[in-house]
């Protein structure tokens, strides 16, 4: 008798559903991350952080932990999230931070000027990014002079402590511009001399609150590039002027400005921003100190133990804590 020719298995032609439906999965929760990050806001953040962590079970997205997600790159810059402390990070990865930022910084030289407590000062926000224009009637620079005058420092202070508590790791340019007219003495053109103007400004923001000198730059423009066309007075004083710019974060990779930063270890990075803040509250310090005795007394802000800084503090700036509060304003 013979035997009976077993039937042919029956071939699954549709396998490939299995691993096309696990890739479209995996493409979409990318998608979801990446749209969360252009779009970042702190409680939504730590949320899409946490469904991944449970979801693919990986430490972080920061931290580029191992997990289904590692195979390739992390979808953030692993370097830079493994060599960055928290606050620093928020500021490198979010657009967010950086308008709310500047929108707050534009708003308080606003109120200084309305206040009557910085004149001469103006904050615009364009495709450069924040700029902040001192116009010089005097106030910064003596004719024909690059030094600074105690008037000049002390808005440059003020201006420097605005910038610093938002922002770290944000290229700085300081643009000096002069009128047309012709300058004599030590300088042979306007050329120098708005150049010197712009140094002046940038060495003082870097011995004063210790930024990163790799983050700033000093350009001279002379008279090339007026706001008044006129030549009266009036014109020429609005011409002679200095613009600092908080450049925007999308030009950090023509630069690599920040790869100082990124290289640097943690503890370093966390060292160099709390001496930061402990210039920042020095001269808050120094501000209450000013208001006088009666005001002092009456505020109670002298006997408050978080108004001023201590060897002890652990003081960085919460980044995240500073855009919850913003975001819950608007």
């Amino acid at each position: 008798m013979a035997k009976k020719k077993k039937p042919e298995e029956h071939e699954n032609l549709e396998r490939w559903l299995v691993s096309y439906a696990d890739f479209m999965t995996l493409l979409f929760a990318t998608f979801v991350v990446l749209y969360a990050l252009s779009q970042i806001n702190v409680n939504e953040f730590k949320k899409v952080e946490e469904s991944l962590k449970k979801a693919f079970s990986v430490q972080s997205i920061l931290d580029g932990g191992s997990g289904v997600m590692s195979s390739g790159n992390s979808v953030l810059d692993t370097s830079a999230a493994d060599s960055m402390i928290d606050s620093l990070l928020m500021e490198y990865i979010s657009p967010r931070y950086e308008q709310e930022s500047y929108e707050q910084i534009k708003k308080d030289v606003e109120d200084l000027v309305k206040s009557g407590e910085m004149n001469g000062v103006s904050a615009t926000i364009d495709e450069r990014g924040l700029v902040i224009t001192i116009t010089d009637k005097n106030i910064l620079f003596k004719s024909g002079s690059a030094e600074l005058s105690d008037g000049a420092k002390k808005i440059l202070e003020t201006v420097g402590k605005l910038i610093v508590q938002k922002f770290a790791m944000h290229s700085i340019r300081v643009e000096g511009h002069t009128d047309s007219v012709p300058v004599s003495g030590k300088y042979p053109s306007n050329w120098e001399l708005s150049s010197a103007r712009a140094s002046s400004i940038v060495r003082y923001l870097i011995d004063r609150f210790k930024i990163l000198p790799d983050l700033m730059s000093a350009v001279g423009y002379a008279d090339t590039r007026p706001v008044d066309s006129g030549k009266d007075a009036t014109a020429l004083a609005k011409n002679r002027r200095v613009e600092i710019v908080v450049q925007r974060n999308q030009y950090k990779n023509l630069d690599h400005y920040q790869n100082t930063y990124i290289k640097m270890g943690k503890e370093e990075q966390q060292r160099r921003r709390n001496e930061q803040i402990k210039i920042i509250k020095e001269i808050e310090n120094q501000e209450i100190e000013s208001l006088g005795e009666d005001i002092k007394h009456t505020t109670d802000m002298s006997k408050d133990p978080n108004s001023r800084y201590t060897d002890n503090d652990n003081a960085f700036l919460d980044e995240s804590k500073r855009i919850e509060n913003l975001s819950g304003k608007r």
